[in-house]
C-alpha cells in the first residue's frame, strides 16, 4: 500500500498543477458520461427490442389476413355487386313511391319494360312515368329517387305547362333501373 501511495505521489508531482487538475477533469467527465448515457443506452436497446416485437406481430397479423384479390374478376364481381338483385326490384320501386310521397306527388300509371341485355348480364327495368304537380316537386322527386336508388338512371324529363297561369305542370319522367340477373 505504501508503494502504491508512493507512485501516486510521484505521479502528481511529475504531472504538476495544471496536469492533475485535467485527470481530475477527465475523471468527472467520465463519470457524468457514463451516468448520462447509461439509462440513454438501456432505453434505446428496450426500444430496438420493442420495435422488433411490435414488426414481428405485424408480420404475422399480414400473414393471416388475406390478400385483397385485384384481379379483373374480382373488379368486375365488385362491381356487379353494386346493382340490386333483380329479385329486389319491388325494394327499390317502393323507395321511388316513397320519395315520390314525400315530393307531395302520387305516380300514375306509367309505362315498364323489361330489358335483359345479354353482353353486361344486367337487367334494365325501363319506366316511363307521368307526374303532375309543381316543378320543384317534380325535380325533388327525382333527386330523392336517384339518392335513395343508386343503380336508377334518369334517362328523359320533359316538363310540359298547358296555359301559362297554371302553376302544375306535366312532366314525363323517364327513367331505367340497372339490376343484376339473380344467379
Amino acid at each position: 500500500m505504501a508503494i502504491s501511495r508512493l507512485v501516486l505521489s510521484e505521479t502528481l508531482q511529475r504531472l504538476g498543477r495544471p496536469g492533475v487538475v485535467g485527470v481530475a477533469l477527465l475523471a468527472v467527465s467520465l463519470s457524468l458520461g457514463v451516468s448520462s448515457l447509461l439509462p440513454s443506452w438501456k432505453e434505446l436497446h428496450r426500444l430496438r427490442a420493442k420495435a422488433a416485437a411490435a414488426q414481428e406481430i405485424q408480420r404475422t397479423a399480414a400473414a393471416r389476413v388475406p390478400v385483397p384479390d385485384h384481379s379483373p374478376a374480382a373488379q368486375l364481381r365488385a362491381f356487379y355487386a353494386i346493382f340490386p338483385a333483380h329479385t329486389n326490384a319491388s325494394e327499390s320501386l317502393s323507395h321511388m313511391v316513397g320519395a315520390a310521397r314525400e315530393s307531395g306527388l302520387q305516380l300514375s300509371r306509367g309505362e315498364y319494360a323489361i330489358v335483359t341485355d345479354r353482353q353486361t348480364g344486367l337487367v334494365q327495368y325501363r319506366m316511363t312515368l307521368p307526374v303532375r304537380g309543381g316543378y320543384t316537386q317534380v325535380r325533388a322527386f327525382v333527386a330523392a329517387s336517384l339518392k335513395a336508388v343508386p343503380a336508377l338512371a334518369l334517362d328523359e324529363l320533359i316538363f310540359e305547362r298547358p296555359s301559362i297561369s297554371e302553376t302544375q305542370v306535366q312532366a314525363r319522367v323517364r327513367l331505367t333501373l340497372y339490376l343484376r340477373r339473380a344467379s
